[in-house]
């Protein structure tokens, strides 16, 4: 099935759930039309929905098995079950309450699992509990949780097996990004256990992280065998029960699921392949294959929807990684592994090569072949011939800013503008992997070494250099370091004056590329040596403009605006200059860094564009700018989105194009994709406090707020003292009812923005939520009137805000009615944001959604 095919089934079988079940069929049949086999295919989605809807939303839970919550037998810490002291509850389900007990006779401690009284008075529920144990207890395997003992039949009917210290991989990812080494190890375990499992006729059915233990010494552990299915009858094995479910009924947890298990079809152990394939997937990128942002979106997915290729959370993974997981979640059952030892052998040869390239990295011993051998690393790197070394997956480069060695020190601008345009050249090159310029220049005036910016950034070689400049005559050292041991790669002096800017720069970039051996197609060639302007005035306007660009602070990044129109005017047909020009109205306007009515701000960015597409067309830059201009001047959502996703397309490896569609996907409400595109930017840019604040921002939208609010505080370990980030913290630990911590970043916010007057207003209230949020909001209120009285333009979004947090209704709607007037991104992201959740059941709310496009159905062209 085409893309294009699957998003017409998956839109049709949207609306036919959204409709009451007695409606289905004719809203069916109104948007299939006389499509017999889109109707059959939206139809077969809906019937495999309809069997599974009330399964899959927890693991094994199914009516018509009588499995559900019901009171457990009263049990204290004290209490003696058998010879098995009660220490502690931990955990429930389903099923029963699982205690921590002490073993009286060995002394060991034990987990014991107690059936729910209601549960353990149907037949059925205890011929599967029996299952579990049996299934379980059938296996001896070091990597699969031990039974003790089993009882059934008393009063009291549990299951004791070993008691695993440590955690589940779900809490363990929870805490941490896992490195491959850690993916690897946990992986092949889990795959032991498993193996085991099918070579005893049994697969497992609920693979997924909450029922994978991690033990601290290293062992990995599966558990809960309660899903376990015979793959042949074993006579005696479950007396009489031939462990085949009931056609047609669905188990399982829906994110992990195999298709066929989706589709209630009969399994086998590839089942348990592909769940382990989806672990697999979501330890190394973050997130499940086939997520959706409800369990009816990640159903439909996993029928139909192909997955994201691992290398768009991950860049730089191995091929073969790539491969193995890709093969491990194939739909079709004959192009997935046929066995679980397939993928186990697959496995511990990737393990093999990974141990045998890091002896390699470490003893520097390169494998005897045709002619003169070399015996480390360091020579490979001293004779200048990296192409052994740096192959073209390894083939990265962070350009860090170049140190300003003269006597002036305004020429920081050019020295960081010098560097800037060469990352920019060097990344045209698709065989090279280039660090973006936040995260590099993140480096700019610390004290770190090469081989820690290497780590941080993930690259293998670092360019950096110095510029001396003396009236129009320049100096420029440039040098290429391997980040592993600092060594240096190679090292030149360039000397000229200005008017030879351009082709020093070309000569610098080219050199570089021929270092790393990297391969240089004749187009990328002539991209990397187009030249912007021909004119070195105007250049270096451009790179004052540029320089100023990135302060974002409102009075620094006005100053960019001077710069780039001296830059056209020096040369009228500097399309780049231009396109600053566009940036500073275009993204000013849209998040009200410039003092002007927006209708005046994208007016001015228009013509700029405009001017920037007749000078030169080609640049790349535009198509994104366009985008942002149809998405928050003029509300069209389609063009807007279909651009955007074409650009992600053209450049997977550009940072600001994922975060453009993350923002596009928060504003129509597409919380999960918007969390994937935020964290692709991050990866790709990891230290940009930005786009790490905008991931936060994501979860927050969804309303997952306790991962919101451990972003922020991770771009804060960038940037302690961001008051944007510490201002949305405090958002989020107001959701959570944390008022102290929501005060004490306000207070932290208020202080780093050199607001002495705010900070005393909130240190006066700290003990009182409400009476800080209304005096803050009152104090931004008079503020904001002084600017009006005085002829300053204010956002009324502003004004929105602060009403709201008075819970001055009548005023905040008053002023959201001149909000949605003002063509920027605020309105677009009021649909979704949790602060306006308190006015979504006011009629005046939804028709102002309305008006910007927005309503509970998605958003519509306005």
């Amino acid at each position: 099935m085409t893309p294009q095919r699957w998003r017409r089934v998956k839109n049709i079988f949207d609306a036919a759930l959204e409709a009451a079940p007695k409606d289905r069929e004719s809203v069916v049949d109104d948007a299939c039309g006389g499509e017999a086999a889109l109707r059959e295919e939206v139809n077969h989605l809906l019937n495999s929905f309809d069997r599974s809807d009330r399964f899959i939303e927890t693991t094994a839970v199914a009516e018509n098995l009588g499995l559900f919550d019901g009171p457990a037998p009263t049990i204290s810490e004290g209490d003696q079950i058998g010879h098995y002291r009660i220490d502690s509850q931990i955990g429930s389900g389903g099923m029963g309450v699982v205690y921590l007990a002490t073993d009286g006779k060995l002394g060991r401690h034990v987990a014991i699992k107690v059936l729910h009284e209601e549960f353990a008075r149907h037949k059925d529920n205890l011929r599967r509990f029996l299952r579990e144990a049996k299934a379980a207890s059938s296996l001896n395997h070091p990597n699969i949780l031990v039974i003790h003992e089993i009882n059934i039949g008393d009063e009291t009917n549990y299951i004791v097996s070993e008691f695993v210290e440590g955690q589940t991989l779900r809490q363990r990812l929870g805490c941490k990004r896992l490195n491959l080494s850690e993916v690897l190890d946990i992986t092949i375990q889990v795959a032991e256990a498993l193996n085991a499992a099918h070579g005893a006729s049994i697969v497992h059915r609920d693979i997924k992280p909450e029922n994978i233990a991690l033990r601290p010494d290293g062992y990995v552990k599966v558990l809960d065998f309660g899903l376990a299915k015979l793959l042949e009858t074993r006579q005696g094995f479950f007396d009489g029960d031939d462990g085949q479910t009931a056609k047609g009924l669905i188990l399982g947890t829906v994110n992990y699921m195999s298709p066929e298990q989706a589709k209630g079809n009969e399994v086998d152990e590839r089942t348990d392949v592909f769940s382990l394939g989806v672990v697999l997937y979501e330890m190394i990128a973050g997130v499940t294959p086939f997520r959706g942002d409800t369990t009816s979106e990640t159903f439909a997915n996993l029928i139909n929807a192909e997955p994201q290729p691992l290398t768009r959370y991950a860049p730089n993974i191995l091929g073969e990684f790539d491969r193995i997981v890709a093969t491990s979640i194939k739909k079709d059952l004959g192009a997935r592994y046929q066995t679980m030892k397939d993928l186990l052998s697959d496995l511990k040869g990737l393990r093999k090569h990974l141990e045998f390239k890091n002896e390699y990295n470490r003893v520097g011993v390169l494998p005897s072949g045709g002619g003169a051998r070399r015996d480390t690393v360091t020579e490979i790197f001293r004779s200048g011939d990296l192409s052994e070394v740096l192959r073209p997956d390894h083939n990265s480069i962070a350009v860090l800013p170049f140190t300003n060695i003269g006597a002036d020190v305004e020429n920081e601008y050019f020295c960081d503008g010098l560097a800037e345009e060469l990352l920019n050249a060097l990344a045209k090159i698709k065989d090279l992997k280039v660090a973006a310029r936040t995260s590099a220049f993140s480096f700019k005036g610390k004290n770190t070494t090469v081989s820690e910016i290497g780590n941080a950034l993930n690259v293998r070689t670092v360019l950096e250099g110095s510029v001396r400049r003396s009236g129009d005559r320049l100096r420029i050292t440039a040098k290429l370091v391997n980040a592993e041991d600092g060594y240096q790669l190679w090292s030149e002096r360039f000397d000229g004056e200005m008017k030879d800017i351009f082709e020093l720069q070309d000569e610098i970039t080219l050199v570089v590329i021929d270092k790393l051996k990297v391969n240089f197609l004749s187009k990328e060639k002539a991209a990397v040596l187009k030249r912007m302007t021909d004119n070195p005035e105007a250049y270096e306007y451009y790179l004052k403009g540029i320089y100023y660009r990135w302060k974002l602070v409102p009075e620094e990044f006005g100053k960019c605006l001077k710069y780039f129109q001296l830059a056209v005017e020096a040369d009228p047909k500097f399309g780049m200059a231009y396109f600053g020009v566009a940036s500073y109205y275009g993204y000013g306007t849209a998040w009200g860094l410039v003092d002007m009515p927006p209708s005046e701000g994208w007016a001015k960015a228009e013509t700029a564009i405009n001017r920037s597409i007749e000078a030169d067309p080609t640049l790349p830059e535009i198509q994104l700018t366009l985008a942002a201009f149809d998405l928050v001047n003029r509300r069209k959502f389609n063009a807007a989105g279909e651009a955007i996703r074409r650009e992600v397309s053209a450049n997977p490896d550009f940072a600001e194009i994922h975060h453009a569609h993350a923002f596009y996907s928060l504003v129509t409400g597409s919380f999960a994709e918007a969390i994937d595109e935020s964290s692709q930017a991050l990866q790709l840019d990891p230290l940009s406090v930005n786009y790490s604040r905008f991931l936060g921002v994501s979860f927050l939208f969804a309303k997952r707020f306790d991962e919101a609010i451990e972003q922020f505080h991770q771009a804060l370990e960038l940037e302690p003292n961001n008051p944007n980030v510490l201002e949305i913290l405090a958002e989020a630990y107001s959701h959570k009812g944390l008022f102290e911590d929501a005060l004490n970043a306000r207070f932290k916010a208020a202080k780093f923005e050199g607001d002495s007057e705010m900070a005393g207003i909130i240190e006066n209230n700290i003990d009182d939520f409400e009476g800080a949020v209304r005096a803050v909001a009152l104090k931004q209120i008079e503020r904001m009137n002084m600017k009006l009285a005085t002829g300053e333009f204010v956002l009324a979004i502003h004004f929105v805000r602060a009403y709201m947090m008075l819970g001055d209704n009548d005023q905040t709607f008053e002023w959201l009615k001149r909000a949605v007037e003002e063509r920027n991104v605020f309105p677009l992201l009021m649909n979704h944001d949790p602060f306006y959740d308190r006015l979504r059941s006011d009629p005046r709310f939804q028709e102002s959604m309305e008006y910007v496009g927005c309503n509970s159905q998605g958003h519509r062209e306005v």
